[in-house]
């Protein structure tokens, strides 16, 4: 009986595969147009990064879309990305020479990983699946803001949440709101107060209008307009 391959396996082949032969392909241009570079100066050419890909669950099942997976070189934090809607992840963990055989960990949501692998120059892993025990606390979110659309009430004004209004809103929160203690904690809260008013105001195409265009709109228009002084902070 032959096996059955899910579209996330497929998925998962064809990114390793085209990993895999990107990795080639630089290599090649290391060797044939960089090496002598290096090797004039008595240099080396810099190391491929290692590629990793797979499912992320705890014990219950899978873990939301926009959970943080991190992996660690080392100990030393290397690279860091967020889960798919298929509860699916892939990173790039760049090493240097002298991380031959160093082992790679992960966190997910802040929480250690059960797998680790030797790192290994241009080396690809795909269908290499995190498991965690579980989320923190127990929640089923791991953070409050990393719910998969923190823009709720703005979501059901405009009906939608892949409106280019909404992503200069998180665009604010990731670079302002939670740069901060109090800005979290406004977030959070808005967590808490959000979700009965957005379904509200997504069941009246008139209360969608008024907020849309009497608030919405206009802190949009504002953060837009003051774009260049906050989108660059430190």
């Amino acid at each position: 009986m032959k096996e059955q391959i899910t579209e996330s396996d497929w998925r998962g082949r064809r990114a390793g595969r085209l990993v895999g032969s990107l990795g080639r392909l630089l290599a090649l241009v290391l060797r044939v147009g960089v090496l002598p570079a290096y090797a004039a100066d008595d240099e080396f050419p810099p190391q491929l990064p290692h590629y990793f890909s797979g499912t992320v669950s705890t014990s219950t099942g899978p873990v939301p879309e926009g959970t943080v997976v991190e992996a660690f070189l080392g100990g030393v934090s290397a690279a860091n990305t967020t889960v798919t809607a298929q509860s699916t992840y892939e990173l790039l963990v760049p090493g240097e020479y002298g991380d031959e055989g160093k082992t790679v960990s992960f966190k997910v949501a802040g929480v250690q990983a059960s797998q680790t692998a030797a790192w290994v120059s241009g080396e690809a892993n795909y269908n290499f699946d995190l498991t965690i025990s579980a989320l923190p606390d127990g929640s089923w979110w791991p953070f409050p803001f990393a719910r998969p659309s923190w823009c709720l009430i703005a979501t059901a004004a405009y009906g939608t949440d892949t409106a280019e209004e909404i992503n200069i809103l998180r665009q604010f929160r990731d670079v302002v709101l939670l740069a901060s203690h109090l800005g979290t904690e406004f977030v959070s809260l808005y967590y808490e107060v959000s979700p009965p008013i957005a379904e509200v105001i997504s069941q009246h195409d008139f209360l969608r209008t008024v907020v849309r265009v009497g608030f919405i709109d206009p802190v949009v228009a504002i953060l837009n307009w003051s774009h260049a002084l906050w989108s660059e902070r430190d």
